[in-house]
């Protein structure tokens, strides 16, 4: 048997966990908006997507390392000779002619480029999908605790009210101590939800870089509110779920453009069969006889490697192109293959909700009823606390469904590029291929253009920066100024003489105008006589 102090202690632990740990109202809702904001802290801190990113800016200074290559390539020697005199040469190589080695070496650069963009894609994806899930740990645990406190609530009022049926000699003191067994176990539960709710939290502080806001468990909504908003917004994920949404994934997207960089890698390796035709200029000059003497020559250069390896090179590069096509499809099978899953599942959940809403409400009518009969006499008091812990049992499992189908919900939005960060349209545009002659198409186009936008007075600045004075007038001379009179300064910009025809006669102006009837007239500072425009 429990002593009286130690119960007491019990209740009141009890009472300031209840107390202290009851959800506070918020003006501050966590919606969708919230969730894109914790996804969107995720992707821009997190070191995997960091890490593309600095993989992308390589490709970068891979397209311009490429197009450099069309440029000539400078030399410096410095050597002895056989009789101990230094000699150096300097010169300069340019191609002419590669069978187009360089171009495709320009357009590999660019379609890899391509890759590492949709890279940083799917790592966003991979990290906001690692966040979704936190998430939705998060909310399940904080919602699991609302309900062990309300189930804390209901037993407690039961056990106030056992102890005056035990204190008559109504009930046993065995009724007493079962319902304070059954709200230690509802306590646990709610420590164990509380635990699971802190280590959510620590999740999602690893994923966004940075801690949630203290007390923001309080601002969460009702998880039914939020299931009702995602149901309407998901009206057509079926379609979209066995569409060819898979076509258009950045995994499947990136092989695509790695198959386009190998295609292009098999252009330059094949190139190898043909010589390089180039021009040269070499100047020559021995240091000890102080001669120098320079050559210009064109020639060719054709190394088709040892034992013509170069050929078997350019198989190699063949059979990858084909083994990328096969990753290609691999990656759009599994992509589709996840989608249909996590949208079953979104559906399962769905479908569960509804028979657990009516489970609830059935446990809550056998509860009362029980309640009413246990006063009756014709039900025992365990199958009262039975029938509250069968109550608690269908809410938790309500609560947990819930959040499998807010996580679901946010999943397939991920997979269906309908996030609002998800911005994929400037990468998938249709592909220009480099072109040897473009750098110079637009560059005599540049200049064309610019000499004939300068006859036109475009790209001069002006010789002198326009003043301006404001002169403060009679209302009935600003009139008269928008009918088209005149005013004559001087250098400073004072009126020199104002020439002001009398108003006709059907206006009528008083002589003693007030000053908040003055208008004010703006005009450029000139030698000549201006007008109002």
């Amino acid at each position: 048997m429990m002593s009286s102090y130690k119960k007491n202690k019990l209740i009141l632990a009890l009472s300031l966990l209840i107390g202290y740990s009851l959800p506070a109202q918020s003006s501050t809702v966590v919606t969708d908006v919230q969730i894109n904001s914790l996804i969107s802290q995720a992707i821009e801190t997190h070191p995997l997507v960091g890490s593309a990113r600095a993989e992308q800016q390589a490709t970068i200074e891979g397209i311009n390392a490429a197009k450099l290559n069309l440029l000539p390539t400078p030399s410096f020697t410095t050597s002895y000779g056989s009789n101990n005199d230094m000699v150096s040469e300097v010169g300069i190589r340019q191609p002419l002619w590669t069978g187009g080695k360089l171009t495709a070496n320009v357009n590999q650069a660019i379609f890899d480029d391509k890759a590492a963009t949709e890279n940083i894609y799917a790592q966003q994806n991979q990290v906001a999908k690692t966040t979704i899930q936190a998430w939705q740990t998060y909310i399940a645990a904080v919602a699991q605790q609302r309900v062990y406190l309300e189930t804390i609530t209901q037993l407690r009022k039961f056990e106030e009210m056992m102890q005056r049926r035990v204190s008559q000699g109504v009930s046993a003191r065995i009724e007493l101590d079962l319902v304070t067994n059954r709200i230690l176990q509802e306590t646990n539960a709610y420590e164990a939800a509380k635990e699971q709710q802190h280590i959510a939290e620590a999740r999602l502080q690893q994923i966004t870089g940075q801690p949630l806001p203290r007390g923001s468990e309080n601002s969460i909504p009702q998880l039914n509110v939020l299931v009702d908003q995602v149901k309407l917004a998901s009206a057509g994920f079926e379609k979209l779920a066995f569409n060819e949404a898979s076509f258009y994934n950045p995994n499947v997207v990136k092989e695509f453009y790695q198959i386009e960089s190998a295609k292009q890698e098999v252009k330059a390796q094949s190139a190898s069969k043909f010589p390089v035709v180039y021009a040269e200029y070499k100047h020559t000059y021995d240091h000890d006889t102080n001669k120098d003497n320079g050559q210009f020559y064109v020639g060719l250069n054709y190394q088709p490697g040892a034992g013509f390896s170069n050929l078997a090179l350019t198989r190699a590069s063949e059979a990858r192109v084909n083994s990328l096509i096969q990753n290609k499809e691999a990656a759009q099978r599994d992509v589709m293959e996840s989608i249909q899953v996590q949208y079953q599942q979104f559906a399962s959940a769905r479908s569960r909700e509804l028979s657990l809403v009516s489970a609830v409400a059935g446990a809550q009518i056998v509860l009362d009823s029980y309640q009413r009969q246990f006063i009756a006499g014709r039900k025992s008091w365990l199958e009262v606390l039975n029938a509250v812990r069968e109550l608690s049992d269908y809410q938790v499992n309500l609560v947990q469904t819930r959040s499998d189908i807010l996580g679901a919900f946010y999943k397939l939005q991920v997979d269906f590029s309908q996030m609002p960060w998800q911005v994929y349209a400037h990468n998938r545009q249709p592909v220009k291929m480099f072109n040897v002659k473009d750098p110079i198409k637009e560059w005599v186009s540049g200049k064309y253009n610019k000499s004939q936008s300068q006859q036109f007075g475009y790209g001069k600045q002006p010789q002198t920066q326009d003043e301006y004075i404001q002169l403060n007038l009679p209302a009935y001379a600003e009139q008269q100024l928008n009918q088209g009179g005149y005013i004559m300064i001087d250098d400073k910009g004072n009126p020199i003489n104002m020439t002001i025809e009398k108003p006709k006669s059907d206006t009528t102006i008083d002589d003693n105008t007030k000053p908040q009837d003055q208008g004010v007239v703006e005009t450029k500072k000139s030698n000549s006589l201006m007008t109002n425009e």
